[in-house]
């Protein structure tokens, strides 16, 4: 306890020095809080974007799809989907069941012919699954609407067409006869990835199964209430398929967002130098202080000494210093940061330009994020407790005559 408060009383004996390390130290946290609290974010908005416009949180096939469906779906079609859809909806933490079946094809104004992404849905059950598609003309598909569609932002401008204009789309069946539908064109949207938006369409699954001449589902995506639930659902989904004797494999949202992953290992990879950068500042603000205090304070230690202070207690003293500038520098950059990422939220968060291959930006709030504030803070009382270690050594290692006669 004394050498606590003998160590509080030497760290504000020089007030400016100290400062001016709390700075550092306020600053380095400060980023990483902040910094944390924005990738956290955008990992959260991709996450979901991906899983609710695209994936779900877990898509299940026929068994073998994985492997050889994507070149020959047709032959790895689901049968029957409403009788799987029926035993799995029964699975707490799920929030909705739906069939999906794709295509690929021609789509047609009269005039101009490009390629495109055909997507069936089940319409009055994947509301939830439209929540991050944004409407730009017209509206989104309804139960009611039996032959209507939603065609991407980018396919509709490449086409010249606009909402009520009747589409035509050239596919093959399931058997591979060469097939047509025509739909009217009920909305336009957009996902924010464009080179989504340059292909898909999106359908009611029961127009799809006609045109493909199929009554079978080509995947059954799964969206749960929440997706960090999706450890207790899985292990429940298995024991149903095998219970059942169904014939089906699945896969997590996880493996399928290659763009998603990408994200993070970049992000990942930015932040872990940022914090390499503001550990090394921190570390050498912290150090520089200390052996500046062992400069000014050679007298004192040499008295210290002489009363029977051993080189220990001097190591102790110094080392004590240097973890308490870490813990009340953090403390400060605990507030500082906190305080920092709510002056940005309230003040309307930050525009962030739209990334490659994305056709929109978005506005990025900070989330406070436990995690982070706890790295930040350990390592800064581990990073002040390192650099402290050299001066303490140093000052140990005086000799008592010659710190007594120091000028």
């Amino acid at each position: 306890m004394k050498t606590i408060l003998l160590s509080l009383r030497n760290i504000f004996r020089n007030k400016r020095r100290t400062a001016i390390t709390f700075m550092a130290i306020i600053s380095g946290m400060t980023g990483i809080i902040v910094f944390g609290g924005f990738v956290k974010f955008t990992y959260w908005g991709l996450r979901e974007s991906t899983i609710k416009t695209q994936l779900g949180h877990v898509q299940i096939y026929k068994k073998g799809y994985s492997e050889k469906g994507v070149a020959n779906p047709n032959k790895y079609l689901i049968n029957n989907p409403e009788a799987v859809e029926k035993a799995l909806s029964v699975i707490p933490d799920i929030k909705m069941v739906s069939s999906r079946l794709t295509f690929s094809g021609l789509i047609s104004t009269g005039e101009k012919t490009l390629t495109c992404k055909g997507i069936g849905i089940a319409v009055e059950r994947e509301e939830d699954m439209s929540n991050f598609e944004t409407i730009v003309d017209g509206s989104q598909l309804e139960p009611d609407m039996t032959d209507g569609g939603v065609v991407g932002i980018e396919l509709m401008k490449a086409l010249g067409a606009k909402v009520g204009d009747y589409l035509t789309i050239l596919t093959t069946t399931t058997e591979g006869a060469i097939n047509a539908l025509d739909f009217k064109v009920a909305g336009v949207a957009q996902t924010g990835s464009q080179d989504y938006d340059s292909v898909f369409v999106k359908l009611p699954i029961k127009l799809v199964q006609r045109v493909l001449d199929t009554d079978s589902a080509e995947k059954i995506i799964v969206l749960l209430n929440d997706t960090d639930n999706i450890g207790r659902v899985v292990p429940v989904l298995e024991g149903i398929i095998k219970k059942n004797g169904l014939d089906l494999e699945y896969r997590l949202w996880s493996d399928l967002a290659i763009f998603y992953n990408k994200v993070v290992q970049l992000y990942n990879g930015i932040f872990g130098v940022i914090k390499i950068i503001i550990g090394a500042i921190v570390l050498f603000s912290i150090a520089n202080t200390m052996n500046m205090s062992v400069f000014e304070r050679v007298r004192e230690i040499g008295t210290l000494r002489a009363i029977g202070t051993t080189r220990a207690g001097i190591m102790r003293l110094f080392i004590s210093e240097g973890i308490l500038v870490g813990i009340i520098g953090g403390l400060f950059g605990i507030a500082a940061g906190i305080l920092i990422a709510y002056i940005i939220n309230l003040s309307g968060g930050i525009y962030i330009p739209p990334p490659p291959n994305m056709n929109r930006g978005y506005i990025a709030i900070i989330l406070i994020v436990p995690e982070a504030i706890l790295y930040a803070f350990i390592s800064t009382v581990i990073v002040s407790a390192l650099s402290s270690i050299y001066p303490a050594y140093k000052a140990s290692r005086l000799k008592v005559v010659e710190a007594l006669g120091h000028v």
